[in-house]
């Protein structure tokens, strides 16, 4: 409507009212085609959608994500909708394992050209979504707690790493300063002695 109002609209092919980002209920009471709100009414009612959903989420995925792929899962879920994200294939795809090349095979929109029948707008956001997946995040989940020590946790590489040539490039400038502060090289055993020791059960480290 302009000047901060919103009204209620159907979206293509739906017999429901939504206002805002598609909310089908406003200050608890079911939208209708002469509901009206206002931009801070709108953000709020986001909120609670949102909240709902997240919690419907997280009874639907097994597989331990971090804080940006539960976001990104959020608003993918938000954007196609909660009945169709229960039986979507990303979903599967990340309780299954959450494999690299299947989620970007499933979710990027220049890989999977169902999108580009959205227009471009839903390509853009599952453009953006897919790369907040991807990004490396501070709070890697683990089984068992780590305490990192360093501002950028290098649990992250192995799950965004893609061949970049920068990225080479930056292992072999780690690896020269490794090299630098420990000639010896007791460093890097003990790490790989610690990486390739299984543990003693699920999820329980061997004390070394």
């Amino acid at each position: 409507m302009g000047f901060g109002r919103y009204a209620a609209y159907k979206d293509h092919g739906e017999f429901i009212w939504r206002i805002g980002y598609g909310s089908k209920e406003l200050d608890e009471k079911v939208v209708c085609p002469f509901t009206r709100a206002n931009s801070e009414e709108i953000l709020e009612q986001l909120q609670l959608d949102l909240e709902t959903l997240s919690y419907k989420i997280s009874r639907l995925i097994h597989w331990p994500l971090n804080n940006k792929r539960k976001a990104a899962v959020l608003s993918f879920a938000h954007g196609i909708g909660f009945p169709c994200f229960k039986d979507s294939n990303l979903l599967q795809i990340i309780n299954t394992g959450c494999k690299k090349t299947e989620i970007i095979k499933e979710w990027s929109p220049y890989i999977n050209k169902e999108w580009f029948r959205y227009g471009d707008w839903v390509v853009d956001r599952r453009r953006s979504e897919l790369n907040l997946f991807l990004a490396p995040d501070k709070e890697v989940p683990t089984l068992v707690k780590h305490e990192c020590q360093l501002k950028q946790c290098l649990l992250n590489l192995a799950e965004t790493y893609n061949g970049n040539p920068n990225q080479i490039k930056g292992i072999n400038y780690l690896e020269r300063k490794l090299n630098e502060l420990d000639p010896s090289g007791e460093v890097l055993r003990r790490f790989f002695r610690y990486w390739n020791q299984p543990s003693g059960n699920l999820g329980s480290p061997k004390n070394l």
